[in-house]
């Protein structure tokens, strides 16, 4: 592990702005969930498994969310970092492969740090709450699918950095970095909009269905997760084998655009990128 990798995971998680917004706000909601929103009780066994799926609700969207306020501060460390890299690789003994490794490994493991502070969040609240330890039925599956996240989110910021510095528009930096986090919040509105067969096309929003099975065993719908929960209209399920290859399908593009881009960055001057 060289200087880099430390120096890029210390810098995301002292950071304030994302401790601000990917932890802090984040958190907000988690309380207003578990104590406002949430107003069953575990007085019989169904009520208790409602109360299960609710909280395996939780920890999904709302750990989604908090990945997706870190990639708004990923989009600003890529562009900045694209200015240091190439003196960085050519004055040095770190490569660009080693490069890119290092900041996508820095990166992921800051974005799982994230994630699993709300996640602990919401089964500790919850456990304060009902005095119910909501532990996911399948803990391996939901580690997988955060990690599939945290990939998939850092390619997606990466690509947009990307976006910015081929066409040297610096001002659209601030637009383009939330562009993660509104496909987010397009991901949360699952909770009471069912996007039917656009889950399987809109980035990340198949993630939350992968999360709900895996935290609870149960075939969720596509979509009005509060109405499946509560309400007596039986859902579409949604289909798990095409949420998976979804997932995949967005990794594969946003790695590849990214590749894309980044040859076509190295021809553009660092003068210009700063216009």
């Amino acid at each position: 592990m060289t200087l880099y990798l430390r120096l890029k995971v210390k810098d995301m998680l002292m950071n304030p702005e994302l401790l601000g917004w990917g932890i802090g706000f984040i958190e907000f909601w988690v309380v207003m969930w578990i104590f406002v929103f949430s107003g069953v009780s575990t007085g019989t066994p169904w009520r208790l498994y409602v109360v299960k799926t609710d909280i395996a609700m939780a920890y999904s969207f709302l750990g989604l969310l908090s990945m997706a306020s870190v990639a708004i501060g990923l989009t600003y460390s890529v562009f900045h970092s694209s200015r240091a890299a190439r003196y960085i690789t050519k004055f040095t003994r770190v490569s660009p492969l080693t490069f890119i490794l290092e900041d996508f490994l820095g990166s992921l493991v800051s974005i799982l740090i994230f994630a699993l502070v709300i996640f602990l969040s919401v089964i500790g609240l919850s456990y304060v709450k009902w005095r119910v330890l909501s532990l996911p039925e399948n803990p391996l599956g939901v580690v997988v699918d955060l990690v599939l996240a945290g990939v998939a989110l850092y390619w997606f910021a990466y690509t947009m950095a990307l976006v910015i510095i081929v066409a040297r528009r610096t001002k659209a930096l601030t637009m383009t970095s939330y562009i993660p986090l509104i496909v987010g919040f397009i991901a949360y509105s699952q909770l009471w909009i069912d996007l039917g067969n656009l889950v399987y096309v809109i980035p990340l929003c198949s993630l939350p269905a992968l999360l709900t099975y895996h935290g609870t065993g149960a075939y969720p719908p596509t979509g009005a997760y509060f109405m499946w929960l509560v309400g007596d209209k039986l859902l579409p399920a949604i289909n798990l084998r095409l949420a998976a290859a979804s997932l995949f399908t967005w990794i594969a593009v946003f790695v590849a655009a990214s590749l894309v881009l980044m040859r076509k960055s190295r021809g553009v001057p660092i003068e210009e990128i700063r216009l």
